[in-house]
């Protein structure tokens, strides 16, 4: 009589009660659409799950698509970014549609949602949650790495891994240094508007007619007339858009106007003449009547700002509207997609003809706006350079908020820290310079003196008496540049540099197995990220590693934190005892995924197959095994 797996591993599969959790997981994966898994539900287990399949089943694809819904960028570092963009895109086709379910930290369920080319929303009880953060709120700080990313250590890596170990963090600094950086940018546009005036209006003029003869086709399909609720949408958006902008460019403009005359009005009226006072009291008194005008306006300011705030609160109505088509919208694509396939007509997308039409709008818009004669603005400069002062305030803000990160992170007991400096990424500023003054003849051991004085171009420009004098017969035609990529040089943040070491050596001077071993366990080690998504974690890693240290760690944690893990090791999911196992096949254009516990008889034998070779392939080489076992053992 065969013995039940559940009595030689009791431990591990009887318990007294169900267990509960008190991390967030993922529940299932839904996939909607004409794309390879179209139609298709996994179920996940809030513990070990691991996909399994020959290359091409699909494995990588699944991992690709929750990592899309779940908007976890890929780093700056990752191979094979387009060929994991083209999964998802393969995955969905146009209009296809993710959908995650998830419970939170405290038993909440969620729903997360992405359309391909559309943000993710997140929904409870059907109910739209708008402002949700995914990584925050429903998955606690979920953790993405793909095939080889911790073994590619190479320039930048470590600036990678800080990213995805700081989860959202940072997010409310970054969002404040958007906008400190567009603030510089509306400042120096202004300056070099009037110069820019000519060649934008031909850049435009060519992207209207590009666009207008690309639609000739589309509309040989029908595809406008299809796509017609939806596009009259988006335009009347865009319009409104248009409209509240130039309401408050409007009101921005006037409140200028009033800061630049209200004073030196006001103040004429205290003049005394010691000859002619009879004259000036009569002159003052019909000048009363230029102030009183003056104070129309202050009132009519005031009393927009008001119409300004309630056309703000009917645009979002509007959006909101909007947002509510999305499904019918996507379920439009989803069918079009379909006509244009049996059509011939694969090449034309849904999606790329909205892009088009959004195009020729804007360009449309743009050559209008350009038409029109353009305002010189005063005092520019002392207004860039407190926008700079602030944005370099942003900047020291961000990378505090780091510095506190790091330093609970090397609080971990681990042989592996990192360490940071501020702007210190002098190779990084002379490369940036380099590639803007291309074509100026100025020598690179100039270009590193600059780089080498400055902490960053913002302390070039504010410096600028310094400058010329470090630069000398050189000073012309670099600031000549300078002025030019101004855009490009005030709003580039210096890079700081990360410094990761293992057994206080930087990480570059260890062999590759061991910076992927101590990368690897380093990240699990954090016990921070509730959800940890891999690709293929074996890639670097000998079998000895993966047991003694990998799955140890895993067997461990596993309670508090969900792995989601696609494999060619047998070890991740036999020894790692996983409680579920996704073997995958690709049939007939579609992605198969065939789901079950460890224990169960189908599951083990498409282990044996996929990934010991078959059964006679295991047999003989359990065989070998025994034959190498000492004869006293």
């Amino acid at each position: 009589m065969k013995q039940s797996s559940a009595l030689w591993d009791k431990e591990a599969r009887v318990r007294p009660v169900q267990p509960g959790y008190t991390h967030s997981y993922i529940r299932k994966v839904s996939f909607e659409g004409a794309g390879t898994l179209g139609g298709t539900e996994i179920f996940l287990s809030p513990e070990l799950n691991t996909l399994i399949g020959i290359r091409g089943s699909g494995k990588s694809s699944i991992l690709e698509g929750i990592r899309y819904a779940l908007n976890i960028s890929f780093g700056a570092k990752a191979s094979d970014i387009d060929y994991k963009e083209g999964l998802v895109k393969h995955l969905l086709h146009s209009g296809g549609k993710i959908t995650i379910d998830a419970i939170d930290r405290r038993g909440q369920p969620y729903q997360v949602r992405r359309i391909l080319g559309e943000r993710p929303d997140v929904f409870v009880n059907g109910q739209l949650q708008p402002g949700v953060s995914i990584r925050e709120t429903v998955l606690h700080q979920p953790i993405y790495f793909g095939q080889k990313d911790l073994s590619s250590t190479g320039a930048g890596f470590e600036k990678d891994l800080i990213e995805k170990l700081v989860g959202d963090a940072l997010v409310p600094v970054r969002e404040k240094i958007k906008q400190g950086q567009h603030n510089v940018l509306d400042a120096i546009h202004q300056i070099k508007r009037l110069n820019r005036a000519v060649s934008q209006k031909q850049e435009w003029t060519q992207k209207q007619q590009d666009a207008q003869f690309q639609l000739k086709f589309y509309q040989q399909h029908g595809v406008e007339t299809k796509l017609q609720k939806q596009i009259d949408f988006d335009r009347d958006e865009r319009k409104a858009q248009q409209v509240v902008l130039g309401a408050d460019n409007y009101l921005s403009e006037l409140n200028r106007f009033i800061a630049n005359f209200e004073d030196e009005l006001k103040n004429q009226v205290l003049y005394k003449s010691p000859q002619n006072k009879p004259f000036f009291d009569d002159f003052f008194t019909t000048y009363q009547s230029l102030l009183a005008g003056f104070d129309s306006i202050k009132q009519v300011v005031t009393d927009s700002q008001v119409t300004l705030q309630q056309l703000r609160e009917k645009l979002f109505g509007f959006s909101e509207q909007k947002l509510s088509l999305k499904e019918e919208f996507a379920e439009i694509e989803r069918k079009l997609a379909g006509e244009l396939k049996k059509a011939g007509a694969q090449a034309i997308s849904p999606q790329e003809f909205k892009q088009l039409k959004s195009l020729l709008d804007q360009a449309e818009q743009m050559l209008q706006v350009l038409a029109k004669s353009e305002q010189q603005y005063s005092d520019l400069g002392e207004t860039l350079g407190k926008e700079l002062d602030g944005l370099d305030k942003l900047w020291s803000e961000e990378y505090r908020a780091i510095e506190q990160i790091l330093d609970k992170i090397n609080l971990v007991d681990s042989p592996l820290k990192i360490r940071s400096d501020f702007k210190a990424s002098k190779a990084a500023m002379l490369k940036h310079i380099q590639d803007l003054f291309r074509g100026s003849r100025i020598r690179e051991i100039t270009l590193q003196s600059v780089v080498d004085e400055f902490q960053d171009f913002g302390a070039m420009w504010r410096e600028k008496d310094q400058l010329k004098s470090l630069l000398g017969g050189s000073f012309d035609t670099f600031w000549q540049y300078f002025e030019d990529k101004l855009d490009s040089l005030l709003t580039w943040q210096v890079p700081n540099t990360y410094t990761i070491e293992y057994h206080n050596k930087p990480l570059a001077h260890h062999s590759l197995g061991q910076r992927a071993s101590a990368l690897m366990l380093f990240v699990l080690s954090q016990r921070e990220n509730d959800v940890v998504i891999i690709d293929q974690p074996e890639d670097d890693l000998d079998n000895q590693t993966i047991y003694d240290d990998v799955i140890k760690l895993i067997q461990e944690l596993k309670p508090k934190t969900q792995f989601i893990f696609a494999t060619h090791n047998a070890n991740i999911p036999v020894l790692g005892d996983a409680e579920l196992v996704i073997a995958c096949e690709y049939l007939d254009d579609k992605v198969q995924p065939n789901s079950g516990s460890i224990d169960c008889c189908n599951i083990q034998q498409r282990i044996v197959s996929v990934m010991e070779g078959g059964t006679e392939t295991f047999e003989k080489r359990k065989q070998v095994y025994e034959a190498w076992k000492p004869q006293n053992s």
